[in-house]
């Protein structure tokens, strides 16, 4: 997923979004993903650290050029 060098973890997030259902489309799989269910239950995690604010920029989490995030699922409190 590309976005910009000072991109925000929200812009991030509505990227892949974006990507997802992209990809979904292409390849005729699933055509509705609920991501307000998505964003409720996974975290979104780069080297162990969540990135839990939206406005925070992904050059303050340590992010640069191919560096990979993943999901994480949040535990139930």
């Amino acid at each position: 997923v590309v976005v910009v060098q000072n991109a925000s973890v929200l812009e991030l997030k509505k990227a892949l979004r974006r990507h997802i259902q992209l990809r979904q489309a292409r390849q005729g799989g699933v055509q509705h993903l609920s991501w307000k269910y998505i964003w409720r239950t996974y975290h979104l995690t780069y080297a162990g650290e969540k990135l839990a604010d939206d406005r925070k920029k992904l050059r303050e989490y340590g992010i640069r050029n191919r560096d990979e995030v993943s999901f994480i699922k949040k535990l139930r409190k």
